[in-house]
């Protein structure tokens, strides 16, 4: 049987819950207020995942990789750190192919600080701007001060004003961060942002055809495509690589 919805609407005050919310899990910098339905869940991953369904939801819900609160009448609420939490699950179970044993593992390690994973572009977006300043987002990445002049005086981070990020920037930053914890150095980061680079001009090649034919949207299509492939690519030899070394 459907699950029940809430009457209330996102807009008015959360209902009185049985227990506080959970601060302890990760992500630690997103909130953790239970203001979301299954609905408004569904509506956040289906894009990434389309073949997403609620019966998932409760199902992980079950396996206790994820925690919604509930309200005295049964409803499942959930915040902006489930839907983060659940994406992040979801990613596993599709690009790693990890099974769940191994995620709550990871999940662990994560909730207790001893592992560090980079926010997706959606989270660092959700309920904010398009812009942050630079003290939101070294606390959303973890990046200190020293760290942003750094990447940012190696061109691999740009400012969109100053002391100020875009959205984008704040997901690249913090999965920085993620590569110079695992034992990278910036050499390394400018040889990625170099390959990156290299793609972005390609895609531009690409479409730029379409371009001069004034399809301006089939020429977004087509870029954001060929980007897609990319990062599809280039985590697949990594996966590869780790999966055949001896």
């Amino acid at each position: 049987m459907a699950e029940p919805t809430p009457r209330e609407s996102l807009g008015a005050a959360a209902p009185q819950l049985g227990h506080a919310p959970r601060q302890g899990h990760w992500p630690h910098q997103l909130s953790h207020q239970p203001t979301l339905r299954v609905g408004d869940v569904m509506g956040a991953l289906s894009h990434d995942f389309p073949s997403l369904t609620t019966s998932k939801v409760r199902f992980l819900d079950t396996q206790g990789l994820v925690v919604p609160q509930r309200t005295p009448a049964g409803y499942r609420l959930y915040s902006a750190a489930d839907v983060e939490r659940l994406r992040y699950v979801l990613r596993q179970q599709r690009d790693a192919y990890a099974p769940l044993s191994v995620i709550r593992e990871r999940l662990e390690l994560l909730d207790v600080g001893a592992a560090h994973e980079a926010l997706s572009l959606a989270a660092v977006g959700f309920e904010r701007s398009d812009v942050v300043s630079i003290e939101e987002a070294a606390r959303l990445t973890g990046a200190t001060a020293d760290m942003m002049a750094l990447l940012a005086s190696e061109g691999i981070v740009e400012q969109s004003a100053p002391g100020r990020f875009d959205r984008s920037d704040v997901a690249l930053l913090g999965a920085c961060v993620h590569y110079l914890a695992a034992g990278a150095d910036v050499r390394q980061l400018r040889a990625l942002s170099r390959v990156a680079q290299r793609e972005v001009e390609a895609a531009e090649v690409l479409s730029a055809p379409l371009k001069r034919q004034d399809d301006y949207r089939d020429a977004t299509s087509s870029r954001h495509a060929r980007l897609d492939a990319a990062a599809d690519v280039f985590a697949a030899f990594v996966r590869r690589t780790e999966v055949t070394r001896p």
